[in-house]
This record gives structure tokens, C-alpha cells and sequence, in this order.
């Protein structure tokens, strides 16, 4: 709102800023209706679309305002000529801006899950925009803008004003950026744009032609000089991109606000041995510098988050504690410094395994280091995941390796001896059966009172059945054929031995799989992930044994696939759009060159912050603004166009073209760019206790898209406005010269064909013009 009030002044300011809650209200009801919720991502891209809400609005009232300024029209007459004459580019970039978010919405997956509220949510209020800026702006306009008022009472204002209307700094401010900057800048923004576009020769060196045989002198002219330096930028921005290696994550890397701390003790391992780990975490958690910035810790014994663990309980072996940290603002040191100290303070704990696993961002996509190791042979698997795990712990950054194989519980095993069995007169069943009822019991009767019915279970006291010696003292008791009860020790017809039983084997695609997975700490997930390829790249393994990674790497795959795809769709939309409004494919080709000028601006923003590229956030931020950037060439070619259509020389309505549009073009980026800043820099206001807050907590997942917008449509639209007149002027020239080129060859061939010969000159003519 301040960005508009510098250049419209309060009143247009106000007015255009209507349309953020017309908006977001028409959105809210078509989101309600179609039962979305305010929740994370809806709420960042309401942030998003702020800035965006208010550009097909400033492109309307600064219309129907020049109106009024240029031509002296009234304000009815001037808001239907001026809305009129913009409302097909305007409906253009809108429908350009919501083209990247249609193929978004058929995001399969789990990450399509959580990332399908974004699309649907800019879907919404951006359509909401496009109404408000047709409907409602112009009525706005036709009611409340009067120039010729409003240029009669500043007058009057300033001769019989106090001394406080005449100097305050509200005033001040709007005088000296209307009247007196943006004038300044429109002028040396002209300049700038003729220079560009002259025919002149910027420099010329000696060259031998290979057509006439002679040296000549070739000449490079300010506009191919202009455009030769666009592509060099643009090749010199990639190569320094991939010399710096700022690496790729799948999301961003985020201080947490939840660890978990996992407790794994052998299975079979009771309640009260884990419970006591799970007391000496937390003392040592209690003791380390970091605790200050811990609200609380809460530990949960005999449960797992493990869906395999029979639903996460009844797993007595396993145990977690949570450590909540205060919000961000309060604590006194980054969490990753608080989770290493934990690490470090759980590590060396005997009884058990302990893994501090912090809370991720985003949707559960998997361990940043996944490594299935599959086959038929379970024990031989065992030994596989084991040689890999040696192979691979000490890569820098991977923390917490840990593999899923289920060494299984202790048990005691009863193999009945069935030749002594049978000599004795008794059976397997019977055995079975006997063994059962001393240990789990046997339903002997039901007692009932009332209506209320219970089970009587006999079965061994407690003292009778804990050891394996219980176990051999059991008497089988049971009437042989002849009709005599007899009653054996179990130990004479079965062998009674201690073992261990797999409780779980899990398979994947019919094949029996053991996974290994790690987080990563302190580096890129990427790169680790790529050191442990290396490392296992030569891996021996026997036939019929493979490893593929899958976790996070596997979605990545996917997210990388389906993004290459949407942009491909994109860009298409995008085309098709233009080519319908343009009826041409010239002009939407030059438009389209907006859309690699984005990427450097891109690219720029991340080497500048040090940012790695994101593929989910990053990702999103470039497929979006492929149909952003675009709006600034479409607002500008088609005020050039309308020029053209009036007579004007090409490269004199190219620079009316941008003079006229300088202003919606640089503050429908400027309002796109400051909407999303706060949100990408950590600065806000926090309205409940009233004070500035720096490095917002959401900022670090959120920020890797606003960087991509933010520098990507900042430099986008300075290029924009020489670099699309200037590769509009080379085009529009290189097509004449090729029309007379080909009109001339046509030309000659037709000088033969006279009357004499049977054809008619009309004819000839015709040819030459097609």
C-alpha cells in the first residue's frame, strides 16, 4: 500500500488496495466451499498472492487515470475507454499467472497431497482478481478519480493552505515521488531504451567474407550488441551456479521445533529395563547447555512410531522422548547446536540403541538416506545390510544409520520327540495342549452374577512357570488305548531349548527387504546421498540380491520428474495463451524469452543468499514465476501494438510503449516483491506483543520460494523493459528482411512469366505479396 501511495497518491492508493479483501473474501467462500481449511499452505499462499492481488487493479485504474490526465475525458467516459483498452491484456496475464498452478493441481503423491492447497488457493483469489479489477476498479474509477478536481484543489491547498498541509511529510513524499522521480526516471528510462535499440554500430572489427571474397568490416549495432550480452549473462549465470555447487535438497533444511529421541532395546527387553533408559535420557538431556531453550520433554515408554509394531504398542522393548524447544524468538542458540549436544550427551547409553531424530517440514516423505537391500535369504540379507552399514557410517554428515532387521525375541522351544511320544502311548496335541493350559491356561468354567458372565482361566502359579526348569517339571497326564492314566515329565518325550523367533519379515515387491536409512546433519542431504552412491557403487553382491535407494531420493525422483513435466505444460499454456491474444507467433516468442531472464534472477538470488536449490520450494518458485514474469512483456508489447495499429514507427511505439507501462510494470512488481518479503526474509510484526520479529520460524521453509520470486521477477522486470523491446525491434526487422528477401526471389522468377507467355501481371503481383 505504501509502494502505491508513492506513485498514486492516498486515494488511488486506497482504492486499488480494495481489491486484496474483495479478493481474498471471494476466496475464502469458494474455498470454504469446497471444504478447504485455513491450514499451513493455505496461509502462505494468501502471503503469496498479496501482492499479486492488486496488479490487474493497478493496470485498470492507472488507465482510466492517464485517460483523464492525457486526454481531458470525464470519469465515466475514461473508466470505460480505460478499462476497455486494457481489459484483454489484463485478462491475458491473468489467465499467464494462473496457467503454472493448473498442472500443480495433478501432483500425484504424498507431496501432491500437501502442496495441492497452494494451486487451488492462488486459483481462487487470482480469479477473484481478475472480477474485481473488471467489475469493480471501474466504478471505483468513474466514481471517486477526477483529475481536474483534484489538480484545482492541490492548487488551492497549496496557496491557502496551513504551513502543515503544505510540508508535512505525507505530502512531501507523494510530490517528490510523483512529480519529481518518476518523471526523472521515466525520462532516463527513454534514453536507456533508444540506446538500445539504435541502429548504430556500437563497435566494428575487419572480417574476411567467405560470399564476396574480400575483407570487409563487420559491424555490431547496439541492439545485437544489447542481446548478445543478455545470452552471455545468461550462460556466465549458469556456469557460476554449478561451480559453486550450493548443492539441491528435496525441502528445506529448517531448525526444528520437536526432537525425538528413540529408545531401541533388544526385544523382549520388560517395560521397567527400557523405562529406566528412557529416565537416563532425560537426565542427560537436563544437563546440557542447550537446555534453557527446552520447554518441556515428555516420554512416552513401550510404544513405537513404527505403524509394523503392532500399531505402535505393546512393544515394550522401545520408548521415545520428546524435547519441545521454546519458539524461536526465545531460545538462545540455533536447535541444531541443541541437537547435536543431545546427541552427543544420549550417545555411549548401554542397554540400547538411542537416535535423536528431529521433526521435518513438510510431508513424510521418507529418511534422507534410504537403502533397500533385497533378496530371499533373511539371515543372508542380515549379513548384506551389515557389510553396508560398515561401508558407509563414516560418511560426513550421515547420523543415526540404523538398519530394520528384527533380530527377533527370545522365546523357549518345545520339539516333542515324536518316536518317544508314540511309545509311551500320547501325542503332539496332547503335549501342546498340556504345555498350553500350565502356561497360558485353560477356560475351566464361568462364573456369573447377574447378567455379567466371566471366564475362570486355570493355570501353573506364577513361582511354578518362570524358568525353563518349570518348564521340564510339567507332567503330561493322559489315559493310554488300554485305559490307564498315566502322567510323564515333558523333558522325557520333548527337547526343551532357549532361541530366538522372527516376528517380522517385510517385503517389497514380492521380495524379502531389509532397509537401512540415516539422517543427515550439518551438510547438504544431497550431497551425502550422492557419497554413499559412490561408496556402494562397486558393491559385491551375491545373484539375486539388489540395493536401490528409495526414502526421500525415491520422491525426489518423482517430484523432479513431475516438475520437468509441469513446466513443459506451462510454458505451453503460457504460448497458447498469448498466441490467442496476439494472433501471432512472433510476439509470444519474444514474450517467452521473460521466462529464461526470470532464471537468472533466480539463480542470482540463490548464490547471493547462499540458498541451496530446493526442488519442492525452489521448484515451485520457478514454475510460478513462468507465468508471473510474462504479465510485464504482455502489458507492454500490447500498448506498442495499439501504437503500431495508429501509425507510429516501430521503435518509437516500442519506447511510447514503455514509458506509458513503466509505471503499472514496475508497480505490479513492486507489489509482488514486497508482498512476499517479509515471508521469505523472516521480518514481520507481531501484532500480539507488539515488536519486530527477525527470523521467523517459517521463514526457513518458505523462504527458498520467496527467494526465487523475489529475485526472479526483481531482475526479470528491469530486463523486461529493454531486453523484450530491443528482441522485439531484431525480430520485427530480421522478418521484414526476410519477406524482401523471399519477395524479391519470387520477384524474378515471375519477370519470366509475361503475358507473352500466358500469365497475367496481376497474377505476378499477387505471388510477390504472398
Amino acid at each position: 500500500i505504501l509502494s502505491l501511495f508513492m506513485f498514486f497518491g492516498f486515494k488511488n492508493a486506497m482504492l486499488i488496495s480494495t481489491a486484496i479483501p474483495i479478493s481474498m473474501l471471494i476466496g475464502f467462500l469458494a474455498l470454504s466451499s469446497m471444504g478447504v481449511t485455513l491450514n499451513f499452505v493455505v496461509l502462505f499462499a494468501l502471503v503469496l498472492v498479496l501482492g499479486v492481488l492488486v496488479d490487474d487493479a493497478i493496470v485498470v485504474v492507472e488507465n482510466i487515470y492517464r485517460h483523464q490526465h492525457e486526454y481531458g475525458k470525464s470519469p465515466i467516459q475514461a473508466a470505460r475507454d480505460g478499462t476497455a483498452e486494457v481489459a484483454l491484456p489484463v485478462f491475458t496475464s491473468t489467465l499467464s499467472t494462473l496457467s503454472p498452478f493448473i498442472p500443480l493441481l495433478f501432483w500425484p503423491g504424498v507431496v501432491g497431497d500437501f502442496m495441492w492447497y497452494l494451486p487451488v488457493t492462488l486459483l481462487m483469489t487470482l480469479g477473484a482478481s481478475l472480477f474485481v479489477a473488471n467489475v469493480i476498479s471501474p466504478v471505483q474509477g468513474a466514481q471517486w478519480i477526477n483529475y481536474k478536481k483534484e489538480i484545482e484543489k492541490a492548487k488551492r491547498a497549496l496557496e491557502h493552505s496551513s504551513i502543515w498541509r503544505k510540508y508535512n511529510p505525507v505530502t512531501w513524499l507523494y510530490h517528490k515521488t510523483d512529480e519529481v522521480f518518476f518523471p526523472w526516471m521515466q525520462e532516463r528510462y527513454s534514453v536507456a531504451l533508444q540506446w538500445a535499440l539504435s541502429h548504430q554500430a556500437l563497435f566494428s572489427f575487419p572480417m574476411f567474407s567467405v560470399r564476396t571474397w574480400k575483407w570487409t568490416r563487420f559491424e555490431l549495432s547496439h541492439r545485437v550488441a544489447v542481446l548478445l550480452g543478455t545470452v552471455a549473462l545468461l550462460v556466465f549465470t549458469f556456469s557460476l551456479f554449478a561451480a559453486m555447487n550450493l548443492g539441491m535438497e528435496f525441502f528445506p533444511n529448517v531448525e526444528p521445533a520437536l526432537v525425538n529421541v528413540r529408545i531401541d532395546t533388544p526385544p523382549g527387553t520388560s517395560l521397567e529395563v527400557t523405562n529406566g533408559l528412557s529416565a537416563i535420557v532425560e537426565e542427560r538431556i537436563a544437563q546440557i547447555e542447550g537446555k534453557l531453550d527446552v520447554e518441556f520433554v515428555a516420554a512416552s515408554v513401550g510404544t513405537s512410531e513404527d505403524p509394523f509394531d503392532f500399531g505402535g504398542q505393546g512393544t515394550s522393548n522401545k520408548a521415545g522422548v520428546a524435547v519441545n524447544f521454546y519458539e524461536k524468538t526465545k531460545r538462545n542458540q540455533n536447535s541444531f547446536v541443541t541437537i547435536d549436544e543431545i546427541r552427543s550427551a544420549t550417545t555411549g547409553i548401554p542397554g540400547g540403541i538411542v537416535r535423536v531424530v528431529r521433526q521435518e517440514m513438510g510431508p513424510p516423505v521418507g529418511a534422507a538416506v534410504s537403502i533397500e537391500i533385497s533378496g530371499d535369504d533373511y539371515e543372508q540379507l542380515a549379513g548384506i545390510s551389515r557389510r553396508v552399514r560398515e561401508s558407509i557410517k563414516d560418511v560426513p554428515g550421515l547420523v543415526d544409520l540404523k538398519d530394520d532387521f528384527n533380530t527377533g525375541k527370545p522365546e523357549i522351544e518345545v520339539v516333542v520327540d515324536r518316536e518317544k511320544a508314540g511309545l509311551l502311548w500320547t501325542n503332539t496335541g496332547q503335549i501342546a495342549g498340556t504345555v498350553r493350559s500350565a502356561i497360558n491356561g485353560a477356560e475351566a468354567s464361568k462364573y456369573r452374577v447377574g447378567d455379567d458372565e466371566y471366564k475362570i482361566r486355570v493355570r501353573l502359579q506364577e513361582d511354578q512357570r518362570t524358568s525353563m526348569q518349570d518348564l521340564e517339571n510339567i507332567h503330561i497326564t493322559f489315559m493310554n488305548r488300554r485305559g490307564t492314566l498315566l502322567s510323564i515329565p515333558l523333558a522325557s518325550v520333548a527337547d526343551i531349548r532357549k532361541t530366538t523367533g522372527v516376528s517380522e519379515i517385510r517385503h517389497k515387491d514380492l521380495k524379502r527387504v531389509i532397509t537401512i536409512t540415516g539422517g543427515v546433519e550439518d551438510r547438504v542431504a544431497s550431497e551425502v546421498l550422492n557419497e554413499v552412491k559412490t561408496r556402494l557403487a562397486g558393491f559385491d553382491l551375491p545373484s539375486g540380491y539388489n540395493i536401490r535407494f528409495g526414502g526421500q531420493d525415491e520422491e525426489q525422483g518423482k517430484a523432479m520428474a513431475f516438475l520437468g513435466q509441469a513446466f513443459v505444460v506451462t510454458l505451453l499454456l503460457v504460448f497458447l495463451t498469448l498466441v490467442m491474444e496476439f494472433n501471432s507467433i512472433k510476439v509470444p516468442l519474444v514474450i517467452m524469452f521473460t521466462v529464461p531472464l526470470a532464471l537468472i534472477g533466480v539463480l542470482w538470488g540463490l548464490i547471493i543468499t547462499q540458498t541451496p536449490f530446493s526442488l519442492i520450494m525452489t521448484g515451485v518458485g520457478v514454475i510460478s514465476l513462468a507465468g508471473i514474469v510474462v504479465k510485464n512483456a504482455i502489458v507492454l508489447l500490447d500498448f506498442a501494438r495499439r501504437k503500431r495499429e495508429e501509425g507510429m514507427q516501430l521503435d518509437r511505439a516500442l519506447v511510447e510503449a514503455g514509458r506509458t507501462r513503466l509505471r503499472p510494470i514496475m508497480l505490479t512488481a513492486a507489489t509482488t516483491v514486497l508482498g512476499v518479503l517479509p515471508l521469505a526474509t523472516g521480518f514481520d510484526f507481531d501484532w500480539r506483543a507488539f515488536k519486530f520479529v527477525v527470523g521467523a520460524e517459517s521463514a526457513g521453509f518458505w523462504g527458498p520460494l520467496g527467494v526465487a520470486i523475489i529475485s526472479g521477477l526483481t531482475i526479470s522486470s528491469f530486463l523486461t523493459l529493454v531486453i523484450v523491446p530491443v528482441m522485439y525491434s531484431k525480430l520485427e526487422e530480421t522478418t521484414e528482411w526476410l519477406k524482401s528477401l523471399f519477395a524479391k526471389t519470387l520477384d524474378g522468377e515471375a519477370v519470366a512469366l509475361t503475358p507473352e507467355n500466358g500469365k497475367n501481371v496481376t497474377e505476378r503481383e499477387e505471388i510477390v505479396a504472398k
